[in-house]
């Protein structure tokens, strides 16, 4: 039987952690009143400027489709960005420049592209969840694929590090208690808080859950690992295994493969 820790050694971990600080979205500059005092005022960054707009998108996108057509759209999203299409093209998508004289979006698009090689820093490190699925489900253009793939393995990484976490808290409460309610309110809770393209591609993960909660008694190494599938199995890598000879290109420089 599995345990906790060989389920979790083959669930993928990318480069980042849980959300640690908002994005740098705004920027302040100084003006001078008549009367010589010095007023604030805020200019958005280009960032937040296509976050607003990619917010519009989804909040339309998300009105016009059901649950079932949402998770279908997100599987699309999901192969364009990490199945055989995107390895075929992955050159060009290497070398791909928005058509832009805008420095700030050419640099991000620089640094997505060098992080997509394992040479640099992922640009959305320590965005919130709400915004990297945004990034990531965006069809507009106004992301590269590489920058969709950055969002991705930084989303990734926070959602293994919050799978971690609420796995070794239900241990705890199961040691202490035999039952994992606190536990599985909490998954609850949080699966309920995700963007609504993200909690479509959980099927029917509420009365999962609501059947564990109505069970008095549960064999924890049955049950954890039944609980590590519904948390990671969506997460699985979509992508063939690399080899050593040739390094994923979308991990980071140790060497951890994105979701």
């Amino acid at each position: 039987m599995e345990t906790v820790g060989s389920v979790i050694a083959r669930t993928p971990i990318s480069p980042a952690s849980v959300v640690r600080r908002p994005p740098e979205s705004t920027m302040a500059v100084e003006s001078k009143e008549p009367d010589g005092n010095v007023h604030q005022e805020t200019e958005l960054s280009n960032l937040a400027k296509q976050l607003s707009a990619a917010a519009e998108r989804a909040a339309a996108r998300d009105a016009s489709l059901s649950r079932e057509e949402l998770a279908d759209f997100a599987s699309k999203i999901l192969d364009k960005l990490m199945g055989d299409s995107y390895l075929l093209a992955k050159d060009f998508f290497d070398e791909f420049l928005p058509d832009t004289d805008d420095p700030e979006l050419l640099e991000r698009a620089r640094q997505a592209n060098a992080f997509a090689k394992g040479r640099g820093e992922n640009p959305f490190k320590g965005l919130s969840r709400d915004q990297l699925s945004l990034i990531i489900y965006d069809e507009s253009g106004a992301f590269t694929i590489n920058e969709r793939r950055a969002a991705r393995v930084e989303r990734t990484e926070q959602h293994n590090e919050w799978a971690r976490y609420i796995i070794d808290k239900m241990g705890a409460e199961y040691r202490q208690t035999g039952r994992n309610d606190q536990g599985l309110h909490e998954i609850l809770d949080f699966y309920n808080s995700l963007p609504r393209i993200e909690v479509a591609q959980y099927g029917n993960y509420e009365a999962d859950i609501n059947m564990q909660l109505a069970m008095h008694e549960v064999e924890w190494p049955e049950f954890n690992t039944s609980l590590i599938d519904m948390l990671a199995h969506e997460w699985k890598p979509s992508e063939p295994p690399v080899t050593p000879e040739q390094p994923d290109p979308a991990a980071d420089p140790t060497g951890k493969a994105p979701d």
